[in-house]
Order: structure tokens, then C-alpha cells, then sequence
């Protein structure tokens, strides 16, 4: 399996009407930037929906580790900025928020590097945390409530 693959899980929430903790997951790509235009390869006698539709029949789970498009995609998350991040949302939902305060806004940083303006999951968590006065709640069982859908 393609560990790339994977969605980043960024909170753990009940959502309104509902006592059930479910993981929140999120897949990063960097959409602002310039990709070549698709078209149809030169001297094929198929024209580029037909070309992508045989491709799509072939599909594998290793496109994900080998097509540029995709890598380009994904050159933001690199694994120094996921293993801070993933770090950081164990210490948030164990209850162990300064270490998290610490190593979310690591992550923030990170990704602040770039025009994105820092990581929108990193800054959400960061938030919450902040409306806590940074301090765990005594009866925190590894999630929050969302309290609007």
C-alpha cells in the first residue's frame, strides 16, 4: 500500500446530533501553480478523452508515487512537515496540548514557507486550543464537539 496515499487525519469531532467520535482526514495538494496543458500524445489516432480514458483502465495505486503531476501536487507536504504535524495532533487529542501548541505551530511555520500562508489544520487546532486558554479540559477524552454542521 502507498503510504503517500493516505489522507493527513487532522482532529478527531462529534458532529452536531451525534455522540459518535469519528477521525477528520484531509488530502494536502498545492493547487496554485502552473501544470503543462493536457493533449493528446503527437501521432496517436486517439484523441485526449479517449487517451486519459486508457489510461484511467489502467490505473495502479504506484501512479501516486510516480506520476509528476501528482508529485508536483504534493511537494508542500514533504515528510519532515508530516511527521511534525502527525506528532503534533497525537500530543492534541492524548490531551498533551503544550507539546502540541509547540509542534502544530512547527507545522504552521513549515508550511507558512510557502504562499499557502501556513496549514489550515495546524491553524484550526491551534485556534481551538487558544479559545481553551491553551489548557486541556479536565474531562478531555481524545476529541471536541463540532457545534454547527
Amino acid at each position: 500500500v502507498c503510504e503517500d496515499m493516505d489522507g493527513r487525519e487532522i482532529d478527531v469531532v462529534t458532529v452536531k446530533g451525534s455522540a459518535t467520535p469519528m477521525p477528520v482526514y484531509t488530502y494536502d495538494t498545492y493547487q496554485n501553480q502552473t501544470f503543462p496543458v493536457l493533449q493528446a500524445p503527437k501521432f496517436s489516432s486517439l484523441n485526449l478523452e479517449e487517451v486519459l480514458a486508457a489510461q484511467a483502465d489502467e490505473y495502479d495505486v504506484h501512479i501516486w508515487n510516480q506520476d509528476e503531476d501528482l508529485l508536483q501536487l504534493r511537494s508542500l507536504s514533504t515528510p519532515e512537515f508530516n511527521a511534525t504535524f502527525r506528532e503534533g495532533v497525537t500530543a492534541y487529542l492524548t490531551g498533551q496540548w503544550e507539546k502540541a501548541r509547540q509542534l502544530l505551530e512547527k507545522a504552521d511555520e513549515m508550511m507558512s514557507q510557502s504562499d499557502l500562508g501556513g496549514d489550515g489544520p495546524s491553524q484550526t487546532l491551534l485556534s481551538y486550543m487558544r479559545h481553551q486558554d491553551w489548557i486541556c479540559p479536565p474531562d478531555w477524552a481524545g476529541y471536541r464537539p463540532l457545534t454547527s454542521k
